[in-house]
This record gives structure tokens, C-alpha cells and sequence, in this order.
């Protein structure tokens, strides 16, 4: 049996995993609303996954900080920063790709607020 440490990324990996699970408890219906938004808007412009649902890591991830955001570009600026975290750089593509996702998001965000 090996004493290696598990890479470090796959600690960080399984802890937002962690926590995107707890806001999808939290409120599955507007979970699963920012879920089809990215299928919707596939703001990498590729199909990197077959239904909604294989956004929800990512989504974790934007929940966790979108309270944070100010505006739309706010927004993109954070969905832009958590592609390039959970995929690299050079694969999660330029900032202006998520601008169309960001304003969707945003929307969502805003309406979820008045509830």
C-alpha cells in the first residue's frame, strides 16, 4: 500500500463538491435552474455534458460566491474565474464567452432575491 498524499486539487475538488451539495439542499428548484442555464448558454461553447446536471459542481461553485456580485459583469468575471479553476485556463476560454451566461445568471439571481 502506498503512503502517497492525494493531489491537492482533488481535496478542493471533493470540498466544493461538498458544498455545492449543501446549497443544492438548500434550494434544489433554483439549483437546477442555474444548472440548465449553463447547458443552455454552454458558455465553453463545446458539450462537455450530456444533461444539466453536469454543471452542478460548477454551479456549487458560483452560488457559493454570487452573493458577492454587484452586477452582471461581477458575475461573468466569477463564472469566468470557477471554469478556469475547475478546468485551466486555455480550456475554459476567454472572459467574453460568459457574458451571455453571466446576464442569465444574473437575472436568476435577482429574481431569486425577491422570493
Amino acid at each position: 500500500m502506498s503512503d502517497e498524499k492525494q493531489p491537492e486539487w482533488l481535496d478542493w475538488a471533493t470540498e466544493e463538491r461538498q458544498i455545492g451539495q449543501l446549497i443544492r439542499e438548500s434550494n434544489p428548484v433554483w439549483f437546477a435552474q442555474v444548472c440548465q442555464i449553463l447547458f443552455d448558454t454552454d458558455p465553453m461553447m463545446i458539450r462537455l455534458v450530456g444533461d444539466p446536471e453536469g454543471y452542478a459542481p460548477e454551479v456549487g461553485s458560483i452560488l457559493r460566491s454570487l452573493p458577492q456580485c454587484m452586477n452582471a459583469e461581477d458575475v461573468q468575471l466569477l463564472i469566468f474565474n470557477v471554469f478556469t479553476q475547475w478546468f485551466t485556463p486555455e480550456f475554459a476560454g476567454g472572459l467574453s464567452q460568459y457574458a451571455e451566461t453571466a446576464q442569465a445568471v444574473w437575472e436568476s439571481w435577482k429574481a431569486q432575491q425577491q422570493e
